[in-house]
Formats: C-alpha cells, sequence, structure tokens
C-alpha cells in the first residue's frame, strides 16, 4: 500500500505488450534486474564512471572538436602525450570517429527538417527518421570505446575545468542573491514553440516541441540556446489524462540514445502523457568541445546556475504550452540534477501567474542542500570539483551565498499532498538525508514519501520493478481534476 517504505511490488497496470516500454520494463523485472536494484551498483559505478566514462568522454569531446585532424586533438584539453606511436593510433581512431561524427550530424538535420518541415510526412516514415537518427548518434556516443587504449599514455582529466571566479559569479548573478524571485521572473510573453509532425511507434505516438530558452545566460552558450522536448502519448490515452514534464539525470542523453530507461519508457506504461525535456549541455543541447553534461559541475557554480535557472523556466513555458493544449492535470517531474529544476519550480511558482503553477510534483532521488552534494556527495567527491573550486578562490560559505537560487526554501507552490518524493537509503552521489530534510521541511503526507532499497544509479531500475510512488503520483493528480 502506498506510504510502506522499501518493499518491491509487482506493478499494478501491466504494460502494453510489443512497446520498447514493455521490453525494459520486462528486463528491469527480470533476476537481472533484482540483482541490479541493489546498493552495490553505486560504489561499483561511481569506480566505472572516474576510471573509465569520464576520461573516455574528455577524449572523445576532444576529438569531437578535432574533426579528423590529429594536431587540433593534441591541442584540446585532456589529449594524450603527443609521439610517433600515438599518433599512428590516433590517426585511425579520429578517422572513423569523424565518419561517426559526420552521419550522426547528416542525420539529426534529415530527422529535424522532416519533423519540423512545411510538408507533411508519413508518422510511420517520421517515426524510421528518428530510429535512424537515434542509431547513429548512438554509435558516435559509442565511439568513446575506441579511444580507450589512450587513456594508458598519460593520465586524462575527468573533465575541461573552467571554474570561474567569485567576481565572475557575482557579475552574471548578484542581483538574484538578494531577490531569486527575479531570477525566476517568467517571461511576460512566452517564446513561440513550433510543433513537429507526429511520428508513431509502437504503442504511442510522439511529437517533438522546439523553442528558444527564456534564459539569457543559455541563449548566449553554443548549442544551447534551443529548447527540445519530446512528448510521448500512449495509444488510447484519455483527453483528461495527466501529463508529466519530466528531466533526466547529469549525463543522461535519452534524446539521442536508441533505446533508454528514460521518463517516457516508466511513466507512458501506466497511463501518463510524457514531455521528457533535454537538458541544458546534454543530448541535441550538448555543447561543443564538451560532453553531455560537463559544463553542469566543469564550470560550478555558473554552469550550475545556468542550468537549473534556465531549465526552470523552461518548464514553466512547457506548462504554459500543456495547458493551452490538454484538459488533465500537469505535474513536473525529477530525477537527480532534474530534481533540482522541479524543486525551483515548486517553490518560485508561487510568485508565477496560477496557470503556471503545476498541479502536482515527482521528487526522485532529489537534496535540498547542493552545498552538501558539492562538499559531501561521493560523485562530487570523485570528480575532485572541490579542489578546482578552490583554486579558483571558493570556500563553503561564499557557495552557501548561493543557496537561494539553487535550494529549495520556504512553502512550496504545490500544495504538500500533491508532492511525491522518491529516495533511495542507500544514496550517497545526493546524500539520502538532505532529500528527508526536503520533505519534513514541505510537511509531505507520509503516504508520498517512498525509501527504497536502492542507491543512486539503480533507481530508474528500482522505478520500473515498483509502481508505488508513480500510481501514487497518479492518484494525486487524479484528485487535483
Amino acid at each position: 500500500m502506498p506510504g510502506k517504505r522499501g518493499k518491491v511490488v509487482s506493478a499494478a497496470v501491466p504494460a502494453r505488450g510489443g512497446a520498447p516500454e514493455a521490453a525494459l520494463r520486462r528486463a528491469a523485472r527480470s533476476p537481472l534486474g533484482a540483482m541490479v536494484a541493489r546498493p552495490w551498483v553505486d560504489p561499483v559505478g561511481l569506480g566505472a564512471l572516474r576510471r573509465w566514462f569520464f576520461p573516455l568522454s574528455r577524449l572523445w569531446a576532444a576529438a569531437n572538436v578535432a574533426e579528423g585532424d590529429i594536431d587540433r586533438f593534441f591541442a584540446e584539453p585532456g589529449a594524450p602525450a603527443d609521439g610517433p606511436w600515438s599518433r599512428r593510433v590516433v590517426g585511425a581512431v579520429l578517422r572513423r570517429h569523424e565518419a561517426a561524427r559526420r552521419r550522426a550530424a547528416n542525420e539529426r538535420v534529415h530527422w529535424e527538417t522532416a519533423a519540423f518541415g512545411p510538408d507533411p510526412v508519413p508518422p510511420e516514415a517520421l517515426g524510421r527518421l528518428d530510429i535512424a537518427r537515434r542509431r547513429a548518434a548512438s554509435l558516435h556516443l559509442a565511439t568513446r570505446g575506441l579511444l580507450y587504449p589512450l587513456l594508458y599514455s598519460r593520465r586524462i582529466p575527468l573533465a575541461a575545468w573552467s571554474v570561474p571566479t567569485p567576481a565572475t559569479v557575482e557579475a552574471a548573478y548578484g542581483v538574484g542573491r538578494d531577490d531569486p524571485a527575479a531570477v525566476y521572473a517568467v517571461p511576460t510573453t512566452m517564446p513561440a514553440i513550433d510543433v513537429s509532425h507526429p511520428a508513431v511507434r509502437p504503442g504511442a505516438t510522439e511529437r517533438w516541441l522546439r523553442f528558444t530558452t527564456p534564459h539569457a545566460p543559455l541563449a548566449a552558450r553554443s548549442g544551447c540556446a534551443t529548447v527540445y522536448a519530446r512528448v510521448v502519448e500512449p495509444d488510447g490515452l484519455p483527453p483528461h489524462a495527466p501529463t508529466v514534464i519530466a528531466g533526466n539525470g547529469l549525463c543522461v542523453e535519452s534524446d539521442i540514445l536508441v533505446n533508454s530507461i528514460d521518463p517516457g519508457s516508466v511513466l507512458t506504461p501506466l497511463g501518463f502523457r510524457v514531455v521528457e525535456v533535454v537538458s541544458p549541455y546534454h543530448g541535441m543541447r550538448t555543447q561543443v568541445g564538451t560532453y553531455g553534461g560537463e559544463p553542469f559541475f566543469a564550470a560550478a557554480p555558473l554552469g550550475t546556475l545556468d542550468l537549473i535557472v534556465g531549465q526552470t523556466l523552461e518548464t514553466a513555458v512547457l506548462i504554459d504550452w500543456c495547458r493551452r493544449q490538454f484538459a488533465g492535470p500537469v505535474a513536473v517531474g525529477g530525477i537527480s540534477m532534474s530534481s533540482f529544476v522541479a524543486q525551483q519550480a515548486a517553490t518560485y511558482c508561487r510568485d508565477w501567474p496560477q496557470r503556471l503553477r503545476p498541479d502536482g510534483l515527482l521528487l526522485v532521488s532529489h537534496s535540498g542542500r547542493i552545498e552538501e552534494v558539492t562538499f559531501s556527495g561521493s560523485l562530487i567527491r570523485a570528480l575532485g570539483l572541490t579542489t578546482w573550486l578552490q583554486a579558483a578562490g571558493w570556500t563553503r560559505e561564499m557557495l552557501m551565498r548561493w543557496e537561494g537560487l539553487l535550494n529549495p526554501s520556504g512553502t512550496p507552490g504545490v500544495p504538500p499532498e500533491r508532492i511525491v518524493s522518491v529516495l533511495g537509503v542507500a544514496d550517497r552521489l545526493l546524500p539520502f538525508e538532505t532529500g528527508q530534510e526536503v520533505g519534513r521541511a514541505w510537511s509531505l503526507p507520509a503516504e508520498n514519501v517512498f525509501e527504497l532499497q536502492v542507491g543512486h544509479l539503480a533507481m530508474p531500475v528500482a522505478l520500473m520493478r515498483d509502481d508505488r510512488p508513480l500510481l501514487r503520483l497518479k492518484a494525486v493528480m487524479e484528485e487535483a481534476c
């Protein structure tokens, strides 16, 4: 029953057969899924991220900038040591990488031209173009593996660190330090939204949205000015069905993967419409010369502020669009990184017009103290961010001056009975206790708080094995009608 903590139960709603979501759900509920949805995943996964994923991603980003040119590659941050042996290896690797990069770029152009073009496209054909785009992008991401031998030529940095000075952040956001609501003020006139032609795939219809970010600092970042969001509607969805505007976690790029455990695959089988936002710095919004998510921590706290503030305002734009398009209630959901966005939307929607206030909130693997995540979270410690912050002149006390722009505060603009919290008791990346603090501060009812016996990285699998938090969200959304 809702509110009973930590126990995994069977689904209350069967998944639709034949859809990709059904296959993912079956895998999550298999013995392999049971093995993965355990606390051991975090320390093992964190070691793999630090030893392989982040260094290979830095090399991959350098290869993207090089465009096949060896000299340009060696000039990039994190490039291996130059030499005859490495040049032979690098030359062959860069040629294969560049071919994959060009294919991915071309397939994206083909898809986007068709999806948003003036001429109608058969939904099945557009679906195939999207699959081709995702497949090419996935193969491009996979070229990280080609760069593996280069890990042993020298110690590869985990990121291209560019931590700004306190003065730089003051110049960008100083006005909001004493008046955070001014930074989170929604635009008077919402940006125009392009809606793609519909595409079909097994069990669902998809559309994409495209618009200019309302946040000027993001608009100034190459690759981040245009917001993309995928709208997924399962077949047979009632007109008054609830909609969830959902974000992803750090370095999660489900918009350019063939198959993934994303908000659409988790929520649509339960009868939700999903608007999945592509976060700044990720997927189709990745900045040239970076890998997905890198600026969020490598340029902290400015990169962190730009994303959280910017995506919060982008979420307000999407709430406005959903109100005009659909009859049912609208919730905002976030996991890990995007949970900070959802929390800020709940905090500052108090000052927004009534139509922009979400009817519900889903917080997964969340924290109310980003400074605690920075100085005590296991991921940030593994990345070594605190060393770079200190080198740029930051102290914990100085970072705390910006907590109003990053941490939830005061009474939320969403009723506590419509906020669902899901935490992993073994989570040390975003320490479990800091998520509990949010629930207590916001007086969330016990039946809306779920504490699962997992850590951080396995939470998406745990949610596909245990529907209780999502079914609780659906229940409170239906009560909001």
